[in-house]
């Protein structure tokens, strides 16, 4: 069931105009109920749901029909659970996949279609409550989030937060056990809570569980349900408000500049300081004003280079006692005296929000509002000040001047808007943490992810058929002991989307640059076959699969026993065997490290097997191919840890980077630790491995050492 609605976004002259329209219904039970614009240009919008369903949000720029007489649609979000009988969402982009889908700011239309992927399939659906906020509370700077989830199904998926329907990144702290029969998991998020607007906002959480954790062959039904939490309604006080960046991810040698925008409940003087990972500042600047914006150039104090890597900005203010808006100096990007006639952010007799508009220093152009100069476009040479979308700098449609008497501090600090309580100073939390914007300067490599949720024929998982084992006699591979002549089941994976998401989060928020997102049907089985497969050309690879290992010799790789993934395309689906890969590229972009997170993908009898009769399944270029020799469940959060450790290492003070093969145990080892109890039945350990060219063992994402075509094998005991 879905059924289409159209925000066409008409960029003009003074501002921005959405319009809305409601394409034919495919089926007449889906209903939008509303849809808003948010001062930062993110559309939300609202239907009318059916509990315990799922929901797939789809886009496309245009309503062009494709060679079928179709429009062709782009997924932009997957997997939403309803909220009862009425749902909304928010679109911000999406920036996982490849091509990213921008955020509707930059994009000139946005045409949307709901589709409803059905009911959930447990026997009960899980819970989830946000444990740390109350209804009401007014909340400022760093604020903690805690989701509290429960089920009784074997295994908990892991949860999301939420802002006002936009998702966050991933929890910074998850602990799950188990009580009686209830699976309990409790993750910690963290937010900047000047990244949004003063006023108020939605907090909700989700869940997601599974009936069974299926990574077996033939596991019989695995039931899918979520939840999402009770709405918790918090209102955001700050005097730096607003934070926000012109680039996601901030590439100076590609010509671009960061610029940094803030809105202040007060005029302030203001202090911005862009500071490294190893907490030093690399430059400072300063202004005044009822707002700022800074381009920054990628250099340091008096213009010295720096280096790639993480960077936070950290802005300061202080009330100076000048009216909101007035007075203001640019101290090098900074706001500037807004023109007469504007009301002041949230001022009783104000209908409109506030945004950024600029206009050159020097008069030769009118005011038009900040966002329609491209990201990165050098407004030094501009007075940047805020005023209402409806504000016309031709002098029409032009709001009632500033009230006389605003709200002012008992101590006479300043003079605030009425939506903020705080105190006359501020010092804002690191920025930026929320998605989609990324600490980056410059990039670090490129890296691509490929998984399959074997839900091509539904939630019931996918079933493959025999694999000839090319001896020509009609015989087929055995896999796992199984009769070479059954067909064999593999469950639905729901949880690899999942994970993959917060792995791309993940390794982007570190500077890496996501060049290939193969996902179910993209992930064609010729992308993983010989040396021209597009992983190939990125210089990391997470594949997310199920994995099995053959007991039968492989007559199409000169007898060997080797390892098998299938891979499902439609309501199709093929074996890839291990033996046809070559992984490995050469050149700057060219692939060194690939992981395998499936069951046996380095299994280590049947890998001595491939080597012993000359079968390699990668090329001169590979450095380290990371794999598992027993089965490894699904989990949420074994890319998240596996890309933090390698960039950064584990939660200490300072940056200690880990060897890719380090990192990839110990991703494994916490995550093991955590979910131990969802292993599959009978499974006595947990153990991975890490196949690599001898002189890269110790390879790491900042060093690493070209292969010297010697090859070894080494594998350690995650769990228990």
């Amino acid at each position: 069931m879905s059924r289409n609605i159209i925000v066409p976004r008409m960029l003009l002259a003074t501002g921005v105009v959405f319009g809305l329209g409601v394409a034919a219904a495919e089926s007449a039970q889906l209903q939008f109920t509303g849809i808003s614009v948010t001062p930062e240009e993110a559309i939300q919008i609202k239907w009318a749901s059916v509990s315990n369903e799922t929901y797939e949000i789809d886009e496309a720029d245009t309503l062009e029909t494709n060679a079928q007489g179709t429009m062709t649609w782009n997924l932009l979000y997957d997997d939403y659970p309803s909220q009862g009988s009425n749902t909304f969402w928010l679109d911000t982009g999406n920036y996982t996949l490849v091509p990213a889908i921008l955020h509707p700011k930059y994009t000139t239309n946005r045409f949307y279609r709901v589709v409803d992927k059905g009911a959930d399939t447990t026997s009960d659906e899980p819970k989830v409550t946000i444990t740390t906020l109350t209804n009401g509370a007014e909340v400022s700077d760093e604020l903690t989030v805690s989701l509290l989830a429960s089920t009784d199904q074997s295994f908990l998926v892991g949860t999301k937060l939420y802002v006002d329907g936009q998702e966050m990144r991933a929890a910074e702290i998850t602990t799950n056990y188990v009580s009686g029969s209830t699976n309990y998991e409790l993750d910690t998020y963290a937010i900047n809570t000047c990244e949004w607007r003063n006023g108020t906002h939605i907090l909700f959480g989700t869940v997601e569980c599974q009936s069974a954790n299926a990574v077996t062959i033939n596991p019989g039904p695995v039931g899918t349900g979520h939840g999402v939490s009770p709405f918790v309604t918090v209102s955001f006080s700050n005097l730096v408000t607003g934070i926000s960046f012109s680039q996601v991810s901030f590439n100076p040698s590609a010509g671009q500049t960061q610029q940094v925008t803030a809105i202040f409940a007060a005029n302030c003087n203001w202090t911005l300081d862009i500071v490294n990972l190893s907490s030093n500042i690399v430059l400072t600047t300063t202004g005044s004003g009822g707002s700022m914006s800074y381009s920054w150039n990628g250099t340091g104090s008096g213009g010295t280079n720096l280096p790639n890597g993480i960077y936070y900005y950290y802005i300061t203010a202080q009330t100076n006692g000048q009216p909101l808006g007035g007075g203001g100096t640019n101290g090098g990007g900074g706001s500037s005296p807004p023109p007469p006639g504007f009301e002041s952010p949230g001022s009783p007799s104000g209908a409109d929000a506030t945004e950024l508009w600029a206009q050159p220093d020097d008069g030769s152009g009118i005011a038009v509002p900040l966002i329609l100069y491209p990201p990165g476009y050098d407004t030094n040479g501009f007075r940047i000040f805020e005023a209402p979308p409806s504000w016309n700098p031709m002098g029409e449609n032009v709001p009632a001047a500033l009230p006389d008497s605003p709200m002012t501090t008992e101590d006479g600090g300043g003079v605030f808007s009425p939506d903020y309580s705080g105190g006359p100073s501020q010092s804002a939390p690191a920025a930026p943490q929320r998605p989609p914007n990324n600490p980056v300067r410059g990039l670090q490599g490129t890296f691509g992810v490929g998984f399959d949720t074997y839900t091509a024929n539904g939630p019931g998982g996918f079933t493959m058929g025999p694999l000839l084992d090319g001896s020509g006699a009609g015989t087929h591979i055995q896999f796992e002991g199984h009769s070479g002549s059954q067909n064999l089941s593999y469950a639905a994976m729901s949880v690899d989307k999942f994970a993959a998401s917060v792995f791309v989060s993940q390794m982007q928020g570190w500077g890496w640059n996501n060049s290939l997102y193969e996902v179910d049907d993209k992930l064609n089985i010729g992308d993983l076959r010989g040396s021209t497969s597009p992983f190939n050309s990125v210089n990391l690879v997470f594949l997310s699969l199920h994995g099995a290992y053959g007991t039968s010799p492989d007559f199409a790789a000169n007898q060997c026993m080797q390892m098998y993934f299938p891979i499902t395309s439609g309501n199709d689906g093929q074996y890839l065997r291990m033996s046809e890969m070559d992984l490995g590229g050469s050149g700057t972009n060219g692939l060194k490290w690939v992981g395998i997170y499936a069951c046996f993908s380095l299994y280590q009898a049947n890998w001595n097997s491939m080597k012993n009769v000359g079968i390699k399944p990668y090329n001169s270029n590979l450095h380290l191919l990371l794999g598992s020799v027993t089965d490894c469940f699904p989990s949420l959060i074994f890319g998240k840890n596996w890309a933090q450790y390698m960039n950064y290492g584990t939660n200490g003070p300072a940056p200690n980077p880990m060897t890719i093969r380090a990192a990839w145990y110990q991703a494994a080892r916490d995550a093991d630790a955590i979910y131990k109890q969802s292993l599959p039945d009978g499974a006595s350990s947990a153990v991975m491995a890490v196949a690599g060219d001898t002189a890269c063992m110790n390879d790491m994402l900042q060093t690493n050492y070209s292969p010297t075509g010697t090859w070894t094998y080494d594998s350690q005991q995650v769990w228990p």
